[in-house]
C-alpha cells in the first residue's frame, strides 16, 4: 500500500490584511508566487505564497485575538530555514525589523532568532549545521 499521509502542504495565517501581509513576506522572507483567491465581492483575497515548495496560505481574520506567545497552545510559530544565519539576520535588520528577544541556540548545533511579522505573528530563522533528516 503506498503511503497514505504524504506531508503537510501549507500552513495557514489569518491576517487583517492577508494581501499586504503576503507581500511583507515576499519582501522580507523571499516567499514568491503569490496566487489570489476571491472571497466574494468587496472581501479581502486569500493568498498562497511559497518558499522552495513550502505553502503559506494567508487568510482573511474574521476576528481579533490577542498577540500569541512561543509558549502559547496550539501552532505557535514559522521557522524559517536558512542558509547564512548572519546574513539573514542583517537583512532583516536593514530592513528595521526587529528581532524578539536574543538569539537561542538549538539542538545539534542550531542558531535561531525570533521575529514578529507586521500582524504579531512569530516566525524564527533557524540555521543548523546539517538537515534533521
Amino acid at each position: 500500500m503506498a503511503q497514505l499521509f504524504t506531508g503537510i502542504e501549507h500552513t495557514a495565517i489569518a491576517a487583517r490584511d492577508s494581501e499586504k501581509l503576503a507581500a511583507w513576506y515576499s519582501e522580507h522572507l523571499g516567499f514568491v508566487g503569490c496566487v489570489s483567491v476571491e472571497n466574494g465581492p468587496g472581501k479581502p483575497k486569500t493568498c498562497f505564497i511559497h518558499l522552495k515548495g513550502n505553502f503559506l496560505e494567508i487568510m482573511p481574520s474574521v476576528k481579533e485575538l490577542p498577540q500569541r506567545d512561543n509558549t502559547d497552545h496550539g501552532i505557535s510559530h514559522l521557522a524559517i530555514l536558512v542558509s547564512d544565519f548572519d546574513a539573514a539576520m542583517a537583512k532583516l535588520s536593514d530592513a528595521g525589523i526587529s528581532k524578539d528577544g536574543a538569539e537561542r541556540a538549538g539542538p545539534w548545533g542550531s542558531r535561531i532568532q525570533f521575529y514578529r511579522d507586521p500582524e504579531g505573528n512569530l516566525f524564527h530563522l533557524l540555521w543548523r549545521p546539517k538537515p534533521l533528516v
